[in-house]
């Protein structure tokens, strides 16, 4: 199959993680994978290093990439003449767009291969009134999990398949871990935006400095950038907590800090299916997380972590105290992350894709 994967730009979220992983599978399976950015990272204000070292993933895979180099603004019909160029010599089986954006790109460029559109959240950054005009764009919908799925279900019209996320083979401690090290470490991995809501964080490292003044406090590690960095991090100075929390930016090499950390964090406002989580149950992490949609699909408490209301700080410290004072507790988490994570392989997750491609192409 030709298998044409499309996002606004390579970074470091979860929607382009999976494309990337998502195309080295498709390529050991024989197919021709492109991966269509519609935008240059820099101009839409992403990392240029991260867009280059995933082009090498994708391309060292047997895949290929390219961008259309829109600008940020992102006009249908700009788009629609760049895809229509692009697409011309690749004459792609499928398209599967990552972004809502393709849509009308794909239909003014009379794009006419079999279409897909995979929503990766819970929330909608588009009136839910769109829906019946993307309905008429597309052929099916894939939803990342059944919290996504059931948004999906309240205004779609085409069909709707469920195939879930899945962290990359680079991830995997293959055994369980026994006890955190006496300066544990708490990884939080994710771009610094609204809805990853890192001031939370900081106000849970607060919280436990309250709860433990006589304690020295395990240190919270946050990699990703974003346009609230520095923000975060005068906040961070004003509370006295530089020593605390560590900005670490974008980062490369993400499966050496799951390996290196102790627990895995994860505070957001909400999720769709969180590859993050996905990639610290793989590393064999206990993890902590807010209770909303995304992180309750995967996160169950005594199994592999411990869910705390979103907006309270101090029961996401207690729960964070918890798993890191009782070894017995941390060890059994860990196992069940790694037993977990069993369900939602990049293998499984790409066989699932090429089965309902080959469905549309008939």
């Amino acid at each position: 199959m030709k298998i044409c994967s499309i996002t606004n730009s390579l970074t470091s979220g979860g929607a382009e993680v999976l494309v990337t992983g998502l195309s080295a599978e498709f390529a050991r399976s024989g197919d021709q994978s492109l991966v269509l950015a519609l935008c240059d990272a820099e101009s839409v204000g992403n990392s240029a290093e991260t867009e280059k070292r995933m082009i090498a993933e994708i391309e060292g895979a047997g895949g290929a990439f390219l961008s259309l180099g829109l600008s940020a603004k992102r006009s249908p019909f700009e788009g629609a003449s760049a895809m229509r160029k692009a697409l011309k010599s690749f004459a792609p089986d499928v398209v599967h767009a990552h972004t809502v954006r393709a849509l009308p790109m794909l239909t003014l460029g009379r794009i006419k291969a079999p279409r897909v559109l995979t929503h990766h959240n819970t929330r909608l950054p588009f009136s839910p009134k769109m829906f019946p005009l993307f309905d008429r764009m597309t052929d099916t919908y894939v939803s990342i999990g059944a919290d996504v799925e059931e948004v999906l279900g309240q205004y779609v019209n085409k069909p709707i398949v469920r195939i879930p996320n899945a962290a990359g083979r680079s991830f995997a401690q293959g055994t369980t871990r026994s006890a955190p090290s006496d300066q544990p470490y708490i990884l939080s991995v994710g771009t610094i935006s609204e809805q990853k809501n890192y001031p939370l964080l900081i106000d849970t490292a607060k919280a436990l400095r309250a709860s433990n003044p006589d304690h020295p406090l395990p240190r919270f590690q946050i990699a990703g950038g974003g346009a609230d960095l520095d923000a975060l991090r005068t906040r961070v100075t004003d509370e006295g907590l530089v020593d605390v929390v560590e900005f670490l930016g974008e980062r490369s090499d993400v499966p050496d800090l799951m390996k290196a950390s102790d627990l895995y964090l994860n505070v957001s406002l909400y999720e769709g299916m969180p590859i993050t989580l996905l990639e610290a149950m793989a590393s064999g992490l206990p993890i902590v997380a807010t209770d909303v949609p995304g992180n309750c699909e995967l996160v169950a408490d005594d199994v592999n972590g411990l869910k705390a209301p979103l907006g309270d700080p101090q029961a996401i410290a207690a729960r964070i105290t918890e798993i890191l004072s009782d070894n017995a507790l941390y060890s059994r988490l860990s196992a069940g992350s790694i037993e977990r994570s069993g369900d939602f392989s990049i293998e499984n997750t790409a066989a699932k894709h090429r089965d309902l491609y080959a469905s549309l192409i008939g």
